[in-house]
């Protein structure tokens, strides 16, 4: 019997497809891992540079840059939320008040380079959770007569990767 012989432009095609396909594994879900980890991939996102030029935060943080009131994250997440094989972060930091602005992102992970996917710099987060893939925010939602620790109402975010951007949803609970 003679030895099978394959065309090396063929094996090159096999070899790119096996490579295609070990480039696409699926989203996981995301699950808590270190906070010092994460804030150091924040930080090299341009992190302490997004906090520093949000209009929000500087009215806020009158006289003093917002980067310096948020130190570390509260919450660390880690998942690969777009399937590409780096495992990718989210995270929220807190400061100051129950009312103060609490930014998280979304990190995405390209080789050694960390960039911000997704942000919300000043909503007033509560709270960041994983649900499977998806992120979940609790944030307050007050009433005229609401007192600053007790919130009326929550509003529950839910923020999704449809394949090719982010997608958040909001609902409003009593709280």
């Amino acid at each position: 019997m003679r030895p099978l012989r394959i065309p090396l432009a063929l094996l090159i095609l096999i070899a790119a497809g096996f490579a295609a396909t070990d480039a696409t594994a699926a989203p996981t879900p995301w699950r808590t891992c270190s906070r010092a980890s994460g804030n150091e991939a924040a930080h090299r996102a341009g992190l302490v540079h997004a906090l520093n030029t949000d209009r929000s935060l500087r009215r806020v943080f009158t006289g003093t840059r917002p980067s310096t009131a948020y130190r570390r994250p509260a919450t660390s997440l880690c998942g690969d939320f777009d399937g590409d094989g780096h495992t990718d972060r989210a995270v929220l930091y807190q400061c100051c008040t129950v009312s103060s602005p609490a930014p998280w992102l979304v990190l995405r992970r390209a080789g050694s380079t960390w960039r911000i996917a997704f942000s919300r710099l000043h909503d007033t987060t509560f709270k960041l959770e994983a649900a499977g893939t998806d992120l979940v925010t609790t944030e307050p939602q007050y009433a005229a007569t609401d007192p600053n620790c007790c919130p009326s109402q929550l509003r529950i975010g839910t923020l999704h990767w449809t394949g090719t951007a982010f997608q958040r949803t909001l609902r409003v609970q009593s709280s």
